[in-house]
């Protein structure tokens, strides 16, 4: 081969493009403890959409460290991503049945202020990121994606305007939950509705489907709670003429929380597509728990 060494130079150089080309910027010091996002600047410079991810973990584990594979995947297709840090307040104890109900709502609250907060130093600092901000898209998965549903459909916010206010008149584009559920499904409404992609299994035992307590919680225990899922919320926007895409898995349990790792090109194209709120635009696909293996493939 004729010039070797030019071929070793373009392999080396590649990976140095793609291997850990993350920054690391703290956006909040809470009790001391300095919260973080992950930041991988999109890979082309013409695009300015942008994703603020909140990562699953029960509100106890979970860092955005583990959800390279999904921040590098969507940055090689154009965005820039955001993957946030923020207060585990249930780290030692777990989300079960036996987590006190008035607990598991703080942790919530915690993780939902994070990703306000976050998603503030962004909007502030939206010319240094390349960042248009009204093309900011709010995703999370598992208790991440609880988190960033009652940033959009908020329980907490009356009493606390404060704390979950970003910028006058800022709305996020959209956002994509996967396996979430909001806390008062009378709270999804018009005023606030953004297009939503949602994943969700129809088994999963930890986050419900539909209407069901967190965990299946038996109502005499101590972290009983109810919790309105991905169908509920489908049927609330269907039956309001909201724009909705619900990608669910029959007999899939809570695996399915991981489909930001596997649903690339149905990630990209909702964001590329994404529809007006109220354009009456509703997708439901019911995909065989079999397809799951395939997804990504």
């Amino acid at each position: 081969m004729r010039y070797p060494w030019i071929l070793f130079l373009s392999m080396f150089f590649h990976v140095q493009v793609w291997a850990q080309v993350s920054e690391r910027v703290n956006y909040k010091t809470v009790d001391g403890e300095e919260l973080y996002f992950d930041y991988y600047p999109a890979n082309t410079g013409n695009s300015q959409k942008s994703i603020v991810f909140v990562h699953g973990g029960g509100f106890s584990g979970g860092s955005p460290e583990g959800q390279a594979p999904f921040a590098e995947e969507m940055q090689k297709r154009g965005y820039s991503v955001f993957v946030i840090s923020y207060r585990l307040y249930a780290k030692g104890h777990g989300f079960g049945c036996d987590f006190p109900t008035p607990e598991k709502l703080k942790a919530i609250r915690y993780a939902a202020e994070d990703a306000v907060s976050a998603t503030r130093f962004i909007v502030e600092h939206a010319e240094d990121y390349g960042v248009d901000s009204e093309q900011i898209y709010l995703a999370g998965s598992s208790a991440g994606a609880e988190a960033i549903l009652q940033v959009l459909f908020n329980p907490f916010k009356s009493s606390m305007p404060e704390a979950f206010y970003i910028a006058e008149g800022f709305t996020f584009k959209g956002a994509m939950s996967f396996a979430g559920a909001v806390l008062d499904l009378r709270l999804v409404n018009r005023e606030n509705w953004i297009p939503l992609l949602l994943y969700h299994g129809s088994n999963d035992q930890l986050v419900p489907y539909e209407t069901a307590p967190h965990h299946f919680c038996p109502g005499t225990s101590p972290g009983y709670m109810m919790l309105f899922g991905s169908m509920s919320i489908y049927e609330k926007a269907k039956s309001l003429g909201l724009s909705v895409e619900l990608h669910a898995y029959r007999d899939g349990g809570h695996e399915i929380s991981n489909a930001m790792f596997r649903a690339f090109d149905v990630m990209d194209n909702f964001i590329k597509n994404t529809p007006a709120p109220e354009s009456d635009e509703v997708w439901y696909y019911l995909h065989d728990r079999s397809d799951w293996d395939k997804l990504g493939k």
